[in-house]
C-alpha cells in the first residue's frame, strides 16, 4: 500500500489540480505517417516517454497516421487488388492542421512512396516534393515539424529480396542531408539498422517484420527506441526516460490512441475504405480521459 501512494498522489495532482489541466498554451502533438504509424505500436511507446516529461502528462497527443498513405501521390497498379489507390496526404493535410492545430508534428513517410519498385528519379522527385510540401505546410500553420526517415524493408529476408531497401536508404540519406539547411530530421533508418543487428545478436530468432514491411510488437519497440533517441535531445526532454513496452501496462494508452485516432481521422476526413469511422470527438475525448487515468494508475 505504501508503494502505491506516490502514484495515487500523482494521479490526484494531474486530474484535480486546475493548474495542471491542458489549455491552449500547452503542446498539441500530432503523429503522421503510413501503416506503421497508424497501427501505432511505436507511437504509444514514444507517447509513454513524452507523458513522463514534466508538464506533458495531460498534453494532447493524437496519432493520425493512415494505412497505405504516401506524400508522393503515387500508387502502384493493382494496389489492394485494384480496389483503391493509395491515399495522398496532400488531400487531407490542410484540414488536419487547421482543425487540430498541432504545435509539434512528428511525421514518418517513405515506405510506400517508392511503391516497392527499384530506384527511379521521377518517383524520388515525387517523394522529395511531398516531404518539402509537408514541412512547408506545417511551418506555415505554426507547427514545429520533426521528420523521421523510413523504417527497414525486408530486414529478415535474404539479400536478393532487399532491393527496395536501397530505395529507402537513398530516401533517408536525402532527408538527413537537409539538416544542413535547418531541417529537423531523425535518422530512424540508420538507428534501426543498429538496433536490429543488436537484437539479432542477442536472439538469432528475432524477427523485425514477418512480411518485410509491418513490424512485430518487438519490431515496433525497436522503432520507438530509434525515434526517442533522436527526439528527446531535439526537444530537450530526458533522454534516459524509460519507454513503457510492457503490453499490459500499455493497453490503456493504446486504447486511448485508437479512440482518438479514429475520431480525429473522421473529423478531419480521410479516404480509405478499410478504415472505420470513429466516435464523435467529445465521446472520444471522454473515453481517452478514462483510459489515461487507468494507464497512470497501472504504472
Amino acid at each position: 500500500m505504501v508503494k502505491s501512494m506516490p502514484w495515487l498522489l500523482f494521479i490526484c495532482l494531474i486530474w484535480i489540480h486546475p493548474a495542471l489541466y491542458a489549455d491552449k498554451s500547452e503542446p498539441r502533438i500530432l503523429f503522421l505517417g503510413d501503416d506503421n504509424t497508424f497501427h501505432g505500436g511505436w507511437v504509444v511507446e514514444v507517447e509513454s516517454a513524452i507523458r513522463a516529461q514534466r508538464g506533458y502528462a495531460r498534453a494532447s497527443i493524437v496519432n493520425m497516421g493512415l494505412l497505405s498513405e504516401t506524400v508522393s501521390g503515387l500508387s502502384e497498379p493493382g494496389h489492394a487488388g485494384g480496389s483503391f489507390t493509395r491515399p495522398h496526404l496532400k488531400n487531407r493535410l490542410s484540414r488536419v492542421l487547421t482543425q487540430y492545430k498541432p504545435t509539434l508534428v512528428i511525421a514518418q513517410y517513405g515506405m510506400n512512396d517508392g511503391i516497392y519498385l527499384p530506384m527511379d528519379e521521377k518517383r524520388f522527385k515525387a517523394f522529395q516534393e511531398g516531404i518539402i510540401n509537408l514541412r512547408d505546410d506545417c511551418i506555415k500553420s505554426g507547427a514545429k515539424i520533426i521528420l523521421l526517415t523510413p523504417s527497414l524493408y525486408a530486414a529478415d529476408q535474404l539479400p536478393e529480396e532487399k532491393e527496395y531497401e536501397k530505395v529507402l536508404r537513398a530516401y533517408s540519406a536525402w532527408m538527413v542531408a537537409q539538416r544542413k539547411v535547418g531541417w529537423q530530421v531523425i535518422d530512424v533508418h540508420s538507428r534501426l539498422l543498429l538496433e536490429y543487428k543488436n537484437a539479432k545478436l542477442a536472439d538469432p530468432k528475432f524477427i523485425f517484420a514477418n512480411d518485410g514491411v509491418h513490424p512485430t510488437e518487438k519490431g515496433h519497440s525497436l522503432i520507438a527506441r530509434s525515434v526517442w533517441g533522436g527526439l528527446a535531445p531535439g526537444m530537450m526532454w530526458l533522454k534516459d526516460t524509460p519507454l513503457v513496452s510492457d503490453s499490459a501496462k500499455l493497453r490503456p494508452l493504446y486504447k486511448s490512441m485508437v479512440v482518438l485516432r479514429n475520431a480525429w481521422l473522421s473529423e478531419t476526413g480521410f479516404n480509405h475504405p478499410l478504415v472505420n469511422q470513429g466516435l464523435s470527438l467529445d465521446t472520444a475525448e471522454m473515453r481517452s480521459t478514462e483510459y489515461l487515468k487507468e494507464y497512470f494508475k497501472g504504472l
